[in-house]
């Protein structure tokens, strides 16, 4: 075999494996709904209703979180799940809605209600971070630190790299206080 036979051949064995390595794809995501609520969302070739009631909202430096009773129905089956969807608005970003299953809702209050009592005497560490997230994303976390004793409560896209809108203790309180009208609202359309 000549030298430029060899050669060739030599920078074809070497180049082939390149070649199909750039044609492999290896970020493939797939994004499967989290909750039953969103799970709707998949449905295809058929009508989907989606009905809502404004509870409140709560509004911080930061931007705010609105509280809604969320129904959605299959229209085809007659087939409904019902639960809360939360619009977290951050200031100088796009809004994000997280829905969050009737079954979550009261595991989600507890949750709040046990975050917002915490006071720096929860660990004999200098500092800690308590955090709750739902299966939609919904995140709330509390952090402190015995040098200051100041702890800040925080809420946030669990999926995304968002800002997280920062709460007063107070205001953690409301929420779960509007979290629970919501659920009275789904629970006397449940009758």
């Amino acid at each position: 075999m000549t030298k430029p036979i060899r050669t060739t051949l030599a920078i074809l064995g070497f180049a082939l494996p390149l070649i199909a390595a750039q044609a492999q794809v290896t970020n493939v995501v797939c994004w499967l709904p989290a909750t039953k609520l969103e799970a709707f969302d998949t449905n295809l070739s058929v009508v989907i209703l989606k009905a809502s009631t404004d509870v409140g909202a709560i509004s911080a430096d930061a931007g705010d979180v609105g509280v809604r009773g969320r129904e959605i129905t299959d229209a085809s089956t007659g087939l409904k799940e019902q639960g809360i969807a939360l619009d977290i608005t951050v200031k100088g970003q796009a809004k994000d809605t997280l829905l969050i299953d009737y079954d979550e809702i009261a595991s989600l209050v507890t949750a709040i209600d046990y975050i917002t009592k915490l006071d720096v005497s929860v660990t004999p560490l200098t500092a800690f971070d308590a955090a709750y997230t739902t299966k939609g994303g919904f995140r709330i976390a509390a952090l402190g630190t015995r040098r200051t004793g100041v702890i800040q409560f925080g809420v946030r896209d669990a999926r995304s790299l968002s800002t997280p809108v920062v709460f007063s203790r107070d205001d953690m309180s409301r929420l779960s206080g509007l979290i629970n009208q919501a659920k009275g609202v789904l629970d006397s359309v449940r009758r």
